[in-house]
């Protein structure tokens, strides 16, 4: 099987609209996400501790 692969450039990957809607996911209550992870059962709620274990993608530099 062959897949078709399009070659964009940085500036064009930049213009495409995401998959998410960055605004509405930011204007959630808590009361809402609480909602959604309690309504779909593949969702976990994460307790603060395992939250505090994760680092920002953006705060790693070259693996470390």
């Amino acid at each position: 099987m062959s897949e078709k692969i399009t070659r964009i450039t940085l500036a064009q990957a930049r213009k495409l609209r995401g998959l998410s809607d960055a605004r509405r996911i930011q204007e959630m209550t808590d009361e809402e996400i609480e909602k959604i992870i309690e309504s779909d059962p593949d969702l976990y709620h994460l307790t603060d501790e395992e939250l505090s274990q994760f680092n920002l993608a953006r705060n790693v530099k070259n693996g470390k």
